[in-house]
């Protein structure tokens, strides 16, 4: 008898295996990640609207594939905080914590549940934003394992989605190459600024902590994305530094 390379499965995710270790352990017909259901979050209260947070527990060990018994699925708790903010465009805010594979929204009035994806991803850094006129939910998604550590995480390239739970509509923010870090509302609107790490440097290459950034301008109604700062400035910014 021939055996192949012996596989090893001893590794331990915080995020999404990536798609050719899962596909290593479907082979086998093994598993290494189950699905778990966080505590249901009301989200909108005039609509009796929750958020229920899908998330990932890592076994110690692959284990067989048998029938998902739902009675043995740990729910985990999911702290939340929420506060008063003044002078701005929303009302209120509440930020989720956790990494979570999807998110089910339930709609209790209507007896309606469904999920906001169906691809594996991995979904973090879940915010929710309180207008006059609607809830926008704010989160970061990866989808590809980029950085080639095996897991799909949210160091990988990720996008900045924006759901709005009044419409159902799903926005998806990226530049396709940089990486985004930050984000923002401009003051009294729906528009946003975002901050992109510039792929074409690495941290190692500077002196001090952090690379090159970018600032970007998402404009809500056109859901057009463009630079803040103009190239006739950013060539300017760049000579004066250089002292042309």
């Amino acid at each position: 008898m021939i055996y192949g390379p012996r596989r090893s499965y001893d590794f331990d995710p915080q995020g999404l295996i990536s798609e050719d270790n899962v596909n290593l352990l479907n082979e086998e017909y093994l598993r290494k990640q189950v699905v778990s259901y966080e505590t249901p979050l009301l989200i909108d209260t005039l609509n009796s609207i929750y958020i229920i947070p899908v998330s990932i527990k890592t076994l110690k060990k692959p284990e067989e594939v048998v029938a998902v018994n739902e009675q043995h699925l740990d729910l985990l708790d999911v702290s939340f905080n929420a506060r008063r903010l003044k002078k701005s465009s929303y009302y209120n805010y509440r930020q989720f914590d956790g990494n979570y594979a999807n998110i089910i929204i339930y709609n209790a009035m209507q007896d309606r549940t469904f999920s906001l994806f169906n691809e594996r991803i991995i979904i973090g850094n879940v915010e929710a934003y309180y207008f006059q006129d609607d809830i926008l939910m704010v989160f970061y998604t990866a989808s590809k394992d980029t950085d080639k550590n095996g897991v799909i995480d949210l160091s990988d390239l990720r996008s900045l989605c924006i759901y709005s739970l009044n419409t159902g509509e799903m926005r998806v923010i990226t530049d396709e190459e940089n990486q985004i870090m930050h984000y923002g509302f401009i003051e009294n609107s729906k528009n946003l600024l975002v901050e992109f790490k510039l792929k074409d440097y690495k941290e190692s290459q500077f002196a001090s902590i952090g690379s090159p950034r970018k600032i970007m301008k998402y404009a809500f109604d056109t859901k057009k994305l463009r630079n803040v700062i103009p190239d006739d400035i950013q060539k300017e910014m760049q000579k004066l530094v250089e002292g042309k």
